[in-house]
């Protein structure tokens, strides 16, 4: 029985897909009253970052931080050894009032790209 507990917010979880010129993020995310990442992945040309292996390949990286307010979302995703911010994103609700779609950047290696996104 404990097995299905744990299991259900896995269940009712959604996400936000980004794309821009040559970048792609997958993010996906708990249906909390707050802001919970359940796990991403990041890509921009050749380079991929990923939670898992699940979420797509890449090099290993976890959520340092991720806040969600009604004018947008900010995530900081940094390597397993909590050293170095690796992916960083900045999204604002196009039209500044929690509606989606999100406008915003995607630092990757520290090469910034513009994104668009919507909700899963």
């Amino acid at each position: 029985m404990a097995s299905l507990t744990l299991a259900a917010p896995v269940a009712a979880s959604g996400g936000i897909w980004c794309e821009g010129d040559n970048v792609f993020a997958e993010i996906g995310t708990g249906r909390l009253p707050v802001l919970h990442i359940v796990g991403a992945h990041a890509e921009a040309g050749e380079v991929a970052y990923s939670t898992g292996p699940e979420r797509g390949d890449g090099k290993p990286f976890v959520v340092g931080q991720a806040f969600g307010d009604d004018t947008g979302i900010m995530i900081d995703f940094v390597d397993p050894n909590f050293q170095d911010i690796v992916v960083s994103i900045r999204l604002r609700y196009e039209g500044g009032d929690a509606d989606w779609p999100l406008m915003g950047t995607m630092v990757l290696d520290s090469t910034s790209h513009a994104i668009r996104c919507g909700a899963d």
